[in-house]
């Protein structure tokens, strides 16, 4: 079995991620006439989220695969 098909949950988890913290970075943030700030913070905790669950799969395969 091929390196990447083992870790490909892993893999898609943390491009998951990278994309959220992408995608903040890319909106930005700015605040409006009454003075209040807007950014998409949401992305943030959800970039962190995938990164943890990318870990956590990353440990469970090498752990299920070890020889």
């Amino acid at each position: 079995m091929t390196l990447i098909s083992r870790y490909r949950v892993t893999i898609l988890l943390s491009l998951l991620g990278w994309g959220c913290l992408a995608i903040y970075a890319y909106k930005g943030s700015y605040v409006d006439d009454n003075g209040a700030l807007i950014e998409s913070f949401g992305f943030i905790p959800l970039f962190w989220l995938f990164q943890l669950l990318a870990l956590v799969s990353l440990i469970y395969t090498a752990v299920k695969n070890r020889k």
